[in-house]
């Protein structure tokens, strides 16, 4: 027997279709950064290369099961109304990895958040972006486990308030606050340096960027599940977002390399001088500006640690930080 969810092929299963396919693209893209990323910084600290190994495996494990999905549903399911007409086990599996995607590049995030804040405010700041983004995940669990308790589509609907709503404002609200508390840590740190404060400009346009992409997407989806439930355009949507969580945090990590060098038109080399981290040195905690033989061209300084020391790094403790937002590698 034919169900109203698969009378209309276009926005069903079509949807998802196209959806998949404009998933594979951006899969292309996460693809290539991440051989930029081993390609670009072989000196990375160990635990940043497996944290982007993870990202791309997450990526790749999603990527296969959303073809597994599509198959079913148009290859083994053709001509069978019956199979149509619930979920398999493949497209649950796939929003439940695109959840955990984006918990673990949010969870980097509100890590660089909590190293740039100052002491004084750190935890409580860290804590309340952890808070967001560990509620935003358990949601999304919970979503999952409900779709595959209800298992056909036209039953959905029923956890639309109870878990769908709460898990769509929470994955808003946290990217929402990543930007802003990167925005204002970022914007606090400015110095007399006309050139650093570009950079720091720099900075906070891509932290507002990604947070505008990922948190659009994200109502389109919801909006799009409340008010058309008997599509699969969420589905569609749902593909995507995880890939954008992704590239969000590989773009993020190469960006090191296009950040334009201060006081020149030249990209920055694996020894010009490090983005916005830490300092450690015996307790001391300070804005580092380094140059790479000459003070001329002066730079965000970083983490000075004993694998990758400058020599000609000037600190300046007028503009002392506490943390910054990019880990502790030499670009």
């Amino acid at each position: 027997m034919t169900t109203p969810m698969v009378k209309d092929i276009n926005s069903t299963f079509g949807a998802m279709l196209i959806g998949s396919f404009i998933t594979m693209v951006i899969y292309g893209i996460t693809t290539l950064q991440t051989y930029f990323y081993y390609l670009s910084f072989p000196k990375d600290i160990y635990w940043m290369k497996l944290l982007v190994a993870l990202i791309w495996f997450l990526d790749t494990l999603h990527v296969i099961f959303m073809c597994h999905s599509i198959h079913f549903y148009l290859i083994t399911g053709f001509g069978n109304p019956a199979a149509l007409a619930s979920g398999t086990w493949s497209l649950y599996t796939s929003i439940a990895i695109n959840v955990l995607m984006a918990f673990v590049v949010q969870s980097f995030f509100t890590q660089r958040i909590h190293e740039l804040c100052p002491k004084s405010k750190r935890w409580w700041v860290s804590s309340l972006i952890g808070f967001l983004v560990l509620a935003h995940v358990c949601f999304g669990m919970e979503t999952v486990a409900y779709f595959f308790i209800k298992r056909e589509f036209s039953r959905l609907r029923e956890v639309s308030i109870s878990s769908v709503l709460p898990f769509g404002v929470l994955a808003i609200l946290s990217d929402i606050l990543i930007a802003m508390a990167l925005c204002l840590l970022l914007d606090s740190n400015r110095s007399d340096f006309e050139d650093t404060n570009h950079l720091i400009n720099k900075l906070i346009v891509f932290a507002i960027n990604r947070c505008i992409l990922t948190s659009a997407v994200a109502v389109i989806e919801m909006i799009i599940f409340l008010i058309l439930p008997n599509s699969f355009y969420p589905f569609a949507i749902d593909f995507i977002i995880g890939k954008l969580y992704a590239n969000s945090l590989l773009a993020t990590l190469n960006s090191r390399v296009t950040l334009p060098r201060v006081g020149s038109t030249e990209q920055l080399d694996s020894t010009s001088f490090n983005v916005a981290s830490v300092v450690h040195n015996r307790g001391t905690e300070s804005l580092a500006l380094g140059t790479r033989g000459s003070e001329d061209r002066q730079g965000l300084g970083g983490v000075l640690d004993k694998e990758s020391r400058h020599n000609t790094t000037i600190s300046t403790a007028h503009t002392s930080v506490s943390r910054r937002t990019y880990p502790n590698t030499n670009v």
